[in-house]
């Protein structure tokens, strides 16, 4: 099988982005995506740069892909307050030929729709999938991590996510994936937590950076993939491709 993930910096890349996707589509069964708006409006744009119906144009290039939305805020862009239906958050999308056993989402800080520290930092959910290929099970899920402001250290909220996210996978089936934008350096107890006993396939395959040249920030880490032992990696890669501000990351495993 094969997983792509990645953060779509709520397509502010459109063009290269829906590109990178088509050819995806052609080989992926799922993506797991983060930063993903959706509006039953017409309209297109959020602040200018980023679409507002971002996962409705997901879904017109992904005809064979099942997509399942998991919006964890209403009504804002990326910081301020919208007059029209907007929401944010995660999209898997999974082929159709694929069995699913299970679907859901769990929330790692705050609740749906529940913007905290001054109104500034959405809610964070975690998303995950259960499918049977060939009489194996697999639990996928993935999660964008709380930003704060406070860069991507430990605190004591990003420890709490950990541990939730730990505890869904820890009571999940079959080989397990986790993987997403995390917003964690490599070298934090949030990650860690996340870490024990899974691979971490970001430093097992030697990537030094999860950030494209649109971020321009120093810091070049934020995603990761995390596997079971039991999952057998054929191919793992992250791109250099200018698709967003993040790099995809790409996992063929069974």
């Amino acid at each position: 099988m094969k997983l792509v993930s990645l953060n779509l910096w709520a397509g502010r890349e459109f063009t290269s982005l829906m590109d990178y996707v088509a050819v995806q589509a052609r080989s992926t069964d799922v993506f797991c995506f983060q930063e993903v708006f959706h509006t039953p409006t017409l309209r297109k744009t959020v602040s200018e740069y980023y679409r507002a119906n971002l996962y409705s144009e997901l879904q017109k290039i992904l005809p064979n892909h099942t997509g399942h939305f998991a919006p964890a805020q209403d009504g804002y862009g990326f910081n301020d307050p919208v007059d029209y239906p907007l929401q944010w958050g995660l999209a898997m999308f999974v082929g159709k030929d694929l069995k699913r056993d299970a679907f859901g989402e769990i929330y790692l800080f705050g609740s749906y729709n529940r913007r905290q520290y001054n109104n500034s930092s959405s809610p964070r959910n975690l998303q995950y999938l259960q499918v049977n290929v060939d009489g194996q099970d697999y639990t996928i899920a993935h999660f964008h991590g709380l930003w704060n402001g406070q860069g991507k250290t430990d605190t004591a909220d990003r420890l709490e996510q950990s541990r939730r996210a730990k505890q869904l996978l820890a009571g999940a089936k079959g080989k397990k994936i986790l993987c997403g934008d995390f917003n964690l350096l490599p070298d934090t107890q949030s990650l860690a937590i996340l870490k024990d006993g899974l691979v971490d396939l970001i430093e097992t395959w030697g990537i030094t950076t999860t950030r494209s040249s649109l971020y321009q920030k120093p810091d070049r880490y934020a995603d990761y993939t995390l596997v079971s032992p039991d999952v057998e990696v054929e191919h793992f890669a992250v791109p250099t491709v200018n698709v967003s501000d993040h790099l995809p990351m790409e996992l063929r495993f069974s």
